[in-house]
């Protein structure tokens, strides 16, 4: 008896030892290709940038040749942390007194002290068409869009506010359209934008478009400011310092589609630095409410932080610190940037990938990527460090 059970033994571990081999010899190698959102159409293992454990290799059979292959770690494993974080907590920021709310809430809670501005027009505009020396807008309810004219020129501070452009708004929750005649600084801080929500087919620019941009002699500040139910926090790639705040709930139910939107977080496409990001939470594929996944909110989202060249620019002096970067198709998808800067971050979860680039051709280059950890939906960050990209 103990002889056939030695047998029956010695088959059985014959058997593992065949069943592992075999499960080590098809992870090993797999085809990549990746479906992303917006610009990303198609990456097949033959151009994708391979970091982490893994590597690019030769494989006769496989898509074009190519083929991923798993090697042994290439990061260190530090002590936990102790959760500390350096962005805000979710409901932290923005107007003074707003309580929590659901993306698909028609209106914001506004709490009372707060002066309502209606729109100065039939285009759903508060306009401000011409400005010099300082301009302030302290605890207002805007219940408009925003235009900053081609006279605004000097400061315009918004602070403990709330800009809600409502159902039927055309534009961008804040359209800067001031010329380069002089220089234009826009600080807000403390302040609450969230375009209001429509029922599918409904109109409401602001739901899909990053909630301002850029000009050419604009300096931009944002500190402690809550942004949802938009395309994103800020179509601008120079002169802007973006800090302590908040995007999240990202809106795309409106749309039958939500592949026909190409939103994000911040992006700064054709500029040209300087851009700081700093220990903000950019969570734009959030359901902040619930702490779940916005269904498909991959379809829209092509990266939370995304950079892009136009006419032959070149994005420098930019900066990526201490934030909290989750739920795009990709994290963070590079196109464009020498000498990037990316350190002290939590990159959350994603669904196609947490960073990519669009091929070596893109010339981009990282100065510096350090301390940057993987977490969870809730930006609790683990002990794994995330590899330099490439």
């Amino acid at each position: 008896m103990q002889a056939i059970n030695s047998l029956s033994r010695s088959r059985r571990n014959i058997l593992i030892a065949a069943v592992v081999a075999a499960a080590i010899f098809v992870g090993g190698y797999f085809i990549v290709r990746t479906l992303a959102a917006g610009f990303f159409a198609s990456v097949d293992a033959s151009t994708a940038q391979a970091s982490g454990n893994a590597k690019i290799v030769d494989a006769p059979g496989a898509l074009n040749g190519k083929a991923l292959q798993f090697t042994g770690s290439t990061t260190t494993t530090p002590p936990p942390t102790t959760g500390t974080t350096t962005y805000p907590a979710r409901y932290s920021v923005g107007a003074p007194g707003v309580s929590r709310y659901q993306q698909s809430d028609a209106k914001l809670p506004v709490p009372a002290g707060y002066k309502e501005i209606a729109a100065s027009d039939s285009s759903g505009a508060y306009n401000l068409y011409s400005c010099s020396g300082t301009t302030t807008l302290d605890h207002v309810y805007i219940h408009a869009f925003i235009y900053i004219g081609t006279g605004c020129h000097g400061t315009i501070n918004i602070t403990n506010s709330i800009i809600a452009p409502p159902p039927g708004s055309n534009q961008r929750a804040i359209l800067v359209n001031a010329d380069s005649s002089a220089a234009l600084n826009i600080n807000i801080s403390d302040t609450t934008v969230r375009p209001e929500p429509v029922a599918r087919g409904g109109t409401n620019a602001a739901l899909t478009d990053h909630i301002m941009n850029d000009c050419s002699t604009c300096t931009i500040n944002m500190n402690r400011v809550d942004v949802a139910n938009s395309g994103g926090m800020c179509l601008c790639g120079q002169n802007t310092t973006i800090q302590n705040s908040w995007l999240h709930d990202s809106y795309i139910a409106h749309l039958a589609d939500p592949s026909l939107a190409h939103t994000g977080g911040v992006f700064p496409y054709g500029g040209s630095g300087p851009l700081t990001i700093k220990n903000n939470r950019l969570e734009p594929g959030v359901n902040a409410y619930t702490g779940t996944e916005v269904p498909d909110y991959w379809k829209a989202i092509t990266a939370v932080l995304f950079t892009q060249s136009s006419n032959g620019s070149t994005l420098r002096n930019y900066t990526v610190d201490g934030n909290f970067i989750s739920l795009g198709a990709f994290d963070m998808g590079m196109e464009n940037g020498q000498g990037l800067v990316v350190k002290n971050n939590v990159f959350g979860p994603n669904h196609w990938g947490y960073t990519t680039t669009c091929s070596s051709s893109c010339g981009v280059t990282i100065a510096d990527w350090s301390n940057n950890y993987i977490g969870d939906i809730n930006g609790n960050k683990s002990s794994s460090l995330l590899a330099k990209p490439f």
